[in-house]
């Protein structure tokens, strides 16, 4: 083989060099999905609940045209009194919307708590995208009581809420979605979690905070040793030293 030869067989055509562009571009990253509840600010109507659902919509959608990673998708659920979410996207994604809602939406959103994050979930639940339901106002009945621990009450509200997501993945049409979403959830009474339940796991004072999720997250790690604190410096430092 000549010296012409051997270079035209190792060098790429624009082909191959499209080619590479286009599995780059259509490469997907991790998806994550965090569960949360909130307490709303009380005196908060529809319009109000309206309003706080276009935002967040509104900013999900701003922080994936400006990424360009994992869509997000999800459900927000808007009780008399609390807030339920159900969010399912990339890490950064996920913490961007963290930090709206504890530096943006924390005279709305009040003691959000941080209910499970699981990383890497191998399909989303809500595959059609992200919604928020406002649902019917009812006075809130008896408190929950329960003898399970908050973990399996969590447990329990994750998979009450899969099963919400199996009958809107299949029927929920995509065209028009999140309009339709509150019609057809809201008459699925049997599939919504309680509100009583939110305000029990929102009342339990053991659950991470949204505020310390986003301070965890953002804090430098600087552990320092106790040998650091000892002065002189001890020599010999393992055993064959």
């Amino acid at each position: 083989m000549s010296q012409m030869d051997a270079y035209e067989s190792t060098r790429l055509s624009l082909l191959d060099v499209a080619m590479d562009r286009l599995r780059i571009g259509n490469k997907k990253g991790m998806v994550h999905r965090i569960f949360l509840c909130s307490k709303l600010s009380p005196g908060l109507d529809k319009k109000d609940k309206k309003a706080l659902g276009s935002s967040v919509d509104k900013f999900l959608k701003n922080c994936q045209s400006q990424l360009s990673q994992e869509p997000p998708s999800g459900l927000l659920l808007m009780y008399n009194q609390h807030a339920l979410f159900c969010l399912e996207s990339s890490q950064e994604i996920i913490m961007l919307f963290m930090q709206e809602i504890v530096f943006n939406h924390s005279t709305t959103l009040l003691e959000s708590k941080v209910l499970s994050f699981t990383e890497n979930v191998p399909s989303r639940l809500f595959q059609h995208g992200w919604a928020d339901v406002s649902l019917p106002t009812r006075p809130l009945e008896q408190k929950h009581e329960t003898s399970d621990t908050i973990s399996q009450v969590i447990t329990n509200m994750i998979k009450q809420t899969v099963s919400l997501s199996e009958y809107v993945n299949h029927n929920v049409p995509k065209v028009n979605y999140r309009a339709r979403c509150e019609t057809m959830i809201s008459s699925q009474t049997q599939l919504i979690v309680s509100e009583e339940i939110v305000e029990y796991i929102a009342n339990d004072r053991t659950l991470f905070s949204s505020s310390d999720y986003v301070q965890k997250y953002t804090k430098p790690l600087d552990i320092v040793l106790d040998q650091e604190l000892i002065w002189p410096l001890e020599v010999r430092l393992f055993p064959y030293m």
